[in-house]
Order: structure tokens, then C-alpha cells, then sequence
């Protein structure tokens, strides 16, 4: 099995306990997309992105909660080095 490294400059948006029966995750081929939710389903998102492919959702109504993450060209991202790692402020 392969393991993926997830890079601080995403990690660090991860809520701080993730509860597995409240995940939604969907891997888009076409896109070549892999977004995941925390919040056991879609809901409206401000998406922010924090490097070249990856983006953090916020809940719309209040910034402070990550309701979840997208990474665009998923497949390209798996094996890029030294991901581009820009922090934004945590609120």
C-alpha cells in the first residue's frame, strides 16, 4: 500500500480531530480532482488556495471553520516534491 505525505502547509488546516462518519470524499477522474469535506457533506465553501493545486474550503458563513480541502490535478500532486508551501494567516 502506498502512503501519501501530506504536506504541513495543508495539514496544518486539518481539523485538529477528524471524525472517519463525518468525511464526504469524492475523486473526480475527469478532473483529476479529490475533494474532501469534514462536515459528513457538501455545503457552501469560500475556497482559498494555499499552493499550486491545492485549496482549503470555509465555511461561508463564519471563515474560522474548514469545512474541507480540494486538490486539483490530484495525480500530478501525489508526486510532486517540495510542494509549493505558502501559509496563509489562520484566523
Amino acid at each position: 500500500m502506498a502512503a501519501i505525505t501530506i504536506p504541513k502547509s495543508v495539514k496544518a488546516y486539518f481539523p485538529q480531530k477528524i471524525e472517519p462518519t463525518q468525511l464526504w470524499v469524492n475523486y473526480n477522474p475527469k478532473a483529476d480532482s479529490l475533494t474532501v469535506y469534514f462536515t459528513d457533506k457538501p455545503v457552501p465553501s469560500v475556497w482559498e488556495d494555499i499552493d499550486d493545486y491545492v485549496y482549503i474550503g470555509f465555511a461561508s458563513d463564519d471563515e474560522t471553520i474548514i469545512t474541507g480541502i480540494m486538490i486539483e490535478h490530484f495525480s500530478q500532486w501525489l508526486f510532486v516534491s517540495g510542494h509549493n508551501e505558502r501559509e496563509l494567516e489562520l484566523a
